[in-house]
């Protein structure tokens, strides 16, 4: 059998093994940028098993705002710079070039898993380098190694970061009719599915820490709402110790030295803050309507949350210093799990709008609110770190999907379960 044929089979099983979620780009910019990505030349020592340009390919194609011609349409394939014949890649129409090489990152042992890509990316319009980098990864994990390549072009060719190394939890009731409920994280494409906690109660509400080593979530495993904090690299649970009545909604803070999380101790369902070393609550709304779905600002000065108390479900924003409390939402009777964009000047959140259920975006100078999407009962939003994208739950064909869209709506994406239906997305904070 050819030995491309196989790297090829190797890939494509690659891609199906441990995948809860599988991404379906269903709408794309208009006006992509073109790129052309070479096939890294692999010098290492080491089976490759996995192109790397397949999977940058994927990932740089899956934000919708590239193109990449594949290598049968290329007419040369550049190693080095005297190898670059610019006219090559303008009959082309493309916009930028990356071409690089794998090798052995320890000479000395050349049977050590470490691999070093060294891969640049030129500008064919004005015929320069744009960027030289050096990458170094483990050639067991190499969709890791190659998710940080894309992370390298996509922050030097738009200018912001990028979001390929970043991870998703959710929590997947595919079981649900056996009664049983999983937390996972998975990479930010659904591949390398992990499995974090099965349970035989409901599971809602996961949040990650400001560094992404630890998470919160509520379980009902003890029959009613509890809160508990969860380490990703060992798994060790800590129950933060339950609270009479509702414990909900837990987030954490920018610096992690918080949680905020709803409580109804004192009878009424509130906003409280816990502080993680202290092992404290502290109550910081007091209203007789019911206040939940915290979200903390960026800096940690502010929380937005949702309350009904002038008569509907509408976002509120609170300033910790002050205890100032403001109305931010009038438009429609339904508003609710608001989140901040890390800009600080817009949020989204759930809009309900003719009966039907919308995430949409609002400024919060001008107060201008834009629909997003176009999918019904869409809840539960959650933002990239860059915060170019939104994740959300909705129901497509009457199942429970992820689906995604960019924050000017030019890009949408869907990631349906491969086994059953997922709820509740948090996307990590920037894990590199």
């Amino acid at each position: 059998m050819p030995k491309f044929f196989l790297f090829f089979l190797s890939f494509i099983i690659f891609n199906q093994v441990n995948a809860e979620l599988r991404i379906e780009i269903t709408k794309g910019t208009n006006d992509p940028i073109r790129i052309g990505i070479v096939p890294i030349e692999w010098k290492a020592d080491i089976p490759n098993f996995i192109y790397l340009h397949e999977v940058i390919t994927q990932d740089l194609e899956f934000v919708g705002e590239y193109e990449v011609i594949r290598p049968e349409q290329m007419l040369s394939f550049p190693s080095n710079e005297e190898e670059l014949y610019y006219r090559d890649w303008r009959l082309l129409d493309v916009d930028f070039l990356i071409f690089g090489e794998a090798l052995n990152s320890n000479p000395i042992n050349s049977s050590a898993q470490d691999i070093e890509v060294t891969y640049f990316i030129y500008d064919i319009a004005r015929q320069k380098k744009l960027h030289k980098a050096h990458i170094k990864g483990n050639s067991k994990s190499i969709r890791s190694l190659a998710h940080g390549i894309s992370d390298g072009i996509y922050k030097k060719i738009s200018g912001i970061p990028g979001i390929f190394s970043t991870k998703i939890l959710y929590v997947d009731g595919s079981s649900s009719s056996n009664k049983e409920y999983y937390l996972r994280v998975c990479d930010f494409d659904g591949m390398n599915d992990q499995l974090l906690l099965t349970s035989d109660a409901p599971i809602i509400s996961p949040s990650w820490s400001s560094d992404g080593k630890h998470i919160a979530y509520v379980s009902f495993e003890m029959g009613s709402s509890t809160i508990y904090t969860q380490s990703i690299e060992s798994g060790q649970r800590k129950l933060i110790k339950p609270q009479q009545g509702i414990n909900s909604s837990p987030v954490w803070s920018s610096n992690s030295k918080y949680i905020a999380a709803v409580l109804s101790r004192e009878g009424n369902t509130d906003i409280y803050k816990y502080h993680t070393k202290r092992k404290s609550w502290e109550r910081l709304t007091k209203h007789y309507g019911i206040d939940t779905e915290p979200d903390w600002s960026r800096n940690s000065k502010k929380i937005i949350f949702t309350s009904n108390r002038s008569g509907s479900p509408q976002i509120y924003e609170l300033r910790l210093s002050s205890g100032r409390i403001k109305r931010l939402t009038f438009k429609g009777g339904y508003n609710a799990r608001g989140r901040y964009l890390p800009d600080g000047e817009n949020i989204v959140y759930v809009h309900r709008e003719r009966g039907v259920f919308h995430i949409a975006k609002q400024n919060l100078i001008s107060g201008k609110i834009k629909i997003l999407t176009k999918t019904n009962l869409d809840e539960s939003p959650t933002i990239s770190p860059n915060g170019n994208l939104i994740m959300y739950a909705t129901k497509v064909e009457g199942k429970s999907v992820l689906a995604g869209i960019s924050i000017d709506g030019s890009v949408s994406f869907v990631l349906p379960s491969n086994t059953g239906e997922v709820i509740e997305p948090s996307w990590s904070p920037f894990l590199n």
